[in-house]
Parts: C-alpha cells; sequence; structure tokens
C-alpha cells in the first residue's frame, strides 16, 4: 500500500468554522469558508439526479455542461435543461473542450473522425478523418510544447486502446488537426508507459494526469506532454515525442514510483510491491476518469468502488465521496467552479461535481458542504 501522506481533518476546527460562520449577526460580516477549509469528512454530497440513459462522457466550460451520447452533443445549464445541441453523430464515445473554453471536440468511432463545434452554441465548426487512430475511449487537450507548432490552438489527445497509444494532434483552427507523435504507449515498465489507458485531464500546473486502469496498477500518472524532440525511434520510423513522466513531490532520490502516480505503488527502497485494485482509502480499483477543480485538486472516478478520490496539487490524498448507492461506477467528471474570497484570498473550487453513472441511465450532481452552506444558510445533513 502506499505510503503518500494523507491530509488530515479536523472535526474540531470545522465545527468551529461552522459555528463562526452560522451564528454571525444581522450586520456583521459572513465570512467564506476558504476552499482548503473542508467543513466535514464527506465534503461533497449527493444533491440531485438527471434522466440521461445514453449520456456518454461529460465535460464543462464557462460554467455550461457538455453531455456527449452516441447521436448527439448537448449543451446543458447546471440543472441539466438543455441549452444547445448538435446532432449528426454517430457512435460518438468522448469529447473535451480545449484549454481556452472555445471549441468541444468529440470523437465519432461511427465515422472515424474527430469532429468539433463551437461551446457557445454547439455549431459545428469542422471534422477530420485520423486514420491512424483505432478508436477512443478518452480526449484531453493541452498547451504544453505548442510552441512547436506554429498557429496550433492546442494539442489534442486520444486514449486509442486499440492502437494501444495515447495519440498526439496539433490543432490548427484552419487546418484541423495533424498528427504530433504520441504521449505514451501500453508497453513497458518504465514511466513513460501507461498500459490501460483511460481519462485525461490537465492539471493547475500545465502537467497532464492520465488513469492506468490496468488491473496490476490502478494508478493516475502525471506527465509534462511537451513533446521530446530527443525522444528516439527505430531507423525509418518516426520519433514518437512521447511526454516525460513528472512527479507530484519527490520522497527519496531517486524518485520512487509513489512519487509519480496518485494510488498504490512502490515507495523508497520497496522491492516487494505488487500491484493490484484495492479499496483502502487513496488507491483503486479501476480509475477511468479525472477532472481538475481551480484550486488545483485533483478528482478521479474510481469505478470498481463506487467513488470518487480527491487529491492535493502535490497528490497527497484528502477524502473520497460516493458509494454504491450514490455513486455507482462512476466513468466520466465534470467540475463547476466557484469562486469564493476577496482580493489575494479568491479561490475557485469544485461547488458541483457533475458524474455519469452509465448502469443507472442518470447523470449525478454532488454539491460541496461550503457550497450548501452558502445556497441554504445552514448545515448539510449528516451523513450517516
Amino acid at each position: 500500500m502506499s505510503r503518500r501522506r494523507t491530509v488530515a481533518a479536523s472535526v474540531t476546527l470545522a465545527a468551529c468554522a461552522l459555528m463562526a460562520l452560522l451564528s454571525a449577526g444581522c450586520g456583521e460580516k459572513i465570512a467564506i469558508p476558504h476552499a482548503e477549509g473542508l467543513f466535514s469528512v464527506s465534503a461533497w454530497l449527493d444533491d440531485d439526479q438527471f434522466a440521461d440513459d445514453g449520456a456518454r462522457q461529460i465535460a464543462q466550460a464557462l460554467g455550461g455542461l457538455f453531455v456527449v451520447s452516441a447521436d448527439s452533443l448537448i449543451k446543458r445549464d447546471l440543472e441539466y435543461n438543455q441549452i444547445a445541441g448538435a446532432g449528426g453523430l454517430t457512435d460518438a464515445t468522448a469529447l473535451c473542450v480545449d484549454p481556452a473554453g472555445q471549441v468541444v471536440f468529440v470523437w465519432d468511432q461511427g465515422t472515424h473522425e474527430l469532429k468539433w463545434f463551437s461551446v457557445s452554441d454547439l455549431a459545428p465548426l469542422g471534422s477530420a478523418s485520423l486514420p491512424a487512430v483505432g478508436s477512443a475511449r478518452a480526449l484531453a487537450a493541452n498547451l504544453a510544447g505548442i510552441e512547436q507548432v506554429p498557429n496550433a490552438r492546442a494539442f489534442v489527445y486520444l486514449a486509442d486502446p486499440d492502437s494501444a497509444v495515447v495519440h498526439r494532434y496539433a490543432f490548427d483552427d484552419f487546418n484541423g488537426p495533424s498528427a504530433h507523435g504520441i504521449l505514451t504507449r501500453s508497453e513497458g515498465i518504465g514511466a513513460r508507459s501507461v498500459h490501460d489507458a483511460w481519462g485525461m485531464a490537465t492539471d493547475l500546473t500545465g502537467k497532464m494526469v492520465v488513469c492506468d486502469a490496468d488491473t496490476l496498477r490502478n494508478w493516475v500518472i502525471r506527465f509534462d506532454a511537451t513533446p521530446d524532440l530527443e525522444d528516439t525511434a527505430p531507423s525509418g520510423q518516426a520519433a514518437p515525442l512521447r511526454g516525460t513522466a513528472v512527479t507530484f513531490e519527490v520522497t527519496c532520490e531517486p524518485p520512487a514510483a509513489t512519487d509519480f502516480v496518485l494510488g498504490d505503488a512502490a515507495i523508497c527502497g520497496q522491492t516487494d510491491w505488487v500491484g493490484g485494485p484495492s479499496s483502502d482509502p487513496g488507491l483503486f480499483r479501476a480509475p477511468t476518469a479525472v477532472s481538475v477543480d481551480g484550486s488545483g485538486r485533483i478528482f478521479v472516478a474510481d469505478t470498481g468502488n463506487n467513488r470518487v478520490g480527491v487529491f492535493t496539487l502535490d497528490g497527497h490524498y484528502l477524502l473520497q465521496f460516493g458509494d454504491a448507492g450514490s455513486c455507482p461506477t462512476p466513468t466520466s467528471l465534470a467540475l463547476v467552479d466557484i469562486r469564493v474570497g476577496t482580493g489575494a484570498d479568491d479561490v475557485d473550487y469544485a461547488a458541483y461535481v457533475f458524474i455519469v453513472t452509465p448502469g443507472t441511465g442518470q447523470v449525478r450532481r454532488f454539491i460541496s458542504s461550503e457550497h450548501y452552506i452558502y445556497i441554504h444558510r445552514e448545515p448539510p445533513p449528516v451523513i450517516p
């Protein structure tokens, strides 16, 4: 079991902070809770459920939700009301939003195309066939190294289980996507390999985090996605230009496996490590989706454990929420940030977490304890 340090919550201090918030008088200034001062051990609460039998993946941009099903892309508000829609898809399997929040990318397995739409109204902007892609179970967009490709908006990454790689394409508004190597491949035991790539996201420092659901790994690995121009290849083949695994923090020199990943991995000097799924806090049983809030916290859909794990920017386990009743087999996440504080104390944090639970035909909404208090002016219900 990984020995990465956990961040414990102080129940006494949390209770004091909550009482101070609720007891403020009419003419008194009410302190806004800071995002790091979570009021409960289970800081996100089951808030609502929305029927959506077709939902496959969900993303957010500029406070709006984007939900892809096999044949459509829908833009929704936070109450899950439809704002805009785009049809014409035949077997859409994955989506992401570009870092500027202007373009939604969708992989359509039926036509074997990457398609892109306007965030504002889902107007179709273009499509391109990508023959090298066998399939795509997840998409992500990242800017690291984009200066290598003049006029490109972002790199778009596709996790392709059929080709056993994560493809990288440079996306240009006028010319569409062009192949630019890979982020990682499945073979090998080194830090650059991801055996069973699923969800991907960009963290607060611009690095990429990638879920590896391999049954002997069950972790989330962190990459500097910048294409490595010195990455070599066999004679006659194009250089893969892979990204480089980087640590969350270094606990020993040279860094141990656990420094590069969230989840269970070998610690400093450990020679008897054996990987596998785990239900222990901070560990995973098939992590398949990951997202990051504005304060840097990393949320991982722990699919096999029916929960979401939350970690700090430097990889420390914070808490988990959800269970088989409220969060069965989560497969996709969208975080909606709310800004709290004033001036230098401003911080964005995930006030809402939307989760696709395909076995139930629903999208679930969780609310943070802080935002619950802000809306209802009373503490959240006690979780048994």
